[in-house]
């Protein structure tokens, strides 16, 4: 009885210890099962990640694609390539371009022509084209304005007297295109080398600067005033000059990143101008180009900001234009 009663414990400890190892081995076995899942998911979650990864690429390259395609079909990008000005803009300037705000409204250039007026009383400038980014060329822009004293050897005179006044002659930016050799105010007014160079009518310069010296502001603005067309008579921003030789490419093709609106006064020589919408706003457009030729006594108000632009000093005399900003 004693021997039947010790196997049967026997039996019940080791029916026991079967039961335990069956219900660790069913629990390690959840534990493995649930561990393959996790790792299956994080394997699925990478491919997945991978999968669009490559196709997030995919769509961006195709986008750069197709906006390059356009922009090479377009022909902007065709006066570019022929005017070489990403080869002559400065880098600084290419920057800026990539840079600048996209235009969203592309109206202002919906237009057939580059409008000729005459005669523009001052509501009309103001509520149609003032800042409307649409150009004018008014005929009679310079009326009222003494031209006597825009030759460039009264100008020659009045900078070579007031060069060391005032501010810094390095604070009044200067542009020089192309091959100009004339880098600054005093090479060009006071050099004798330049001097010897301008007094070759073979020569080739196109220059630009603002007139930061506050008495030859002062004096040249006693023979003329910001157009009758703004009816009032403060200028508005600071003056620029261009001057340039007939017959010879002026400012390659470019935007501007200035604050406002300009108008440019044709003080002596003729300029043909060339107007192109911004990239964005090609598809809008009826015209890809516009061009005006603009004549002594002209004045020529655009948005700089808003039209690719470039010039050119048609045969003649020698160019010489006065502008600024306004608000």
């Amino acid at each position: 009885m004693a021997t039947e009663d010790s196997n049967m414990a026997t039996h019940n400890e080791v029916d026991n210890n079967l039961r335990n190892y069956l219900r660790d081995l069913n629990s390690c076995s959840d534990e493995y099962r649930n561990a393959r899942i996790k790792v299956n998911h994080k394997s699925l979650l990478k491919k997945r990640n991978k999968f669009l990864y490559k196709w997030k690429m995919v769509i961006r390259a195709s986008i750069v694609a197709a906006i390059g395609f356009w922009v090479y079909s377009s022909d902007l990008y065709k006066t570019m390539i022929n005017e070489k000005c990403l080869l002559q803009s400065s880098s600084v300037e290419y920057i800026e371009d990539l840079a600048r705000p996209i235009i969203k409204d592309c109206s202002y250039c919906t237009i057939d022509a580059i409008m000729e007026l005459e005669n523009l009383d001052v509501q009309t400038f103001y509520e149609k084209y003032a800042y409307s980014a649409v150009p004018i060329l008014v005929k009679d822009g310079m009326r009222g304005w003494n031209n006597t004293i825009f030759t460039f050897e009264n100008l020659k005179k009045l900078y070579q007297k007031h060069l060391n006044e005032g501010k810094s002659t390095e604070d009044c930016q200067f542009i020089y295109w192309n091959d100009s050799p004339m880098k600054n105010l005093h090479e060009l007014f006071s050099s004798r080398e330049m001097e010897t160079f301008l007094q070759n009518k073979k020569a080739l310069w196109y220059v630009g600067w603002s007139n930061c010296i506050p008495k030859v502001t002062q004096i040249l603005r006693e023979h003329y005033s910001i157009p009758y067309f703004f009816g009032r008579t403060e200028q508005m921003g600071m003056d620029w000059i261009f001057m340039g030789s007939a017959n010879y490419k002026g400012a390659p093709l470019h935007i501007d990143s200035v604050t406002h609106p300009s108008w440019q006064a044709q003080v002596r020589g003729r300029k043909l101008w060339e107007l192109i919408p911004p990239p964005e706003c090609l598809s809008e457009c009826p015209l890809k180009k516009h061009r005006v030729v603009v004549e002594p006594g002209n004045v020529f108000v655009f948005d700089s900001n808003r039209w690719y632009h470039s010039t050119r000093i048609l045969e003649g005399e020698n160019s010489l234009t006065i502008g600024s900003e306004f608000q």
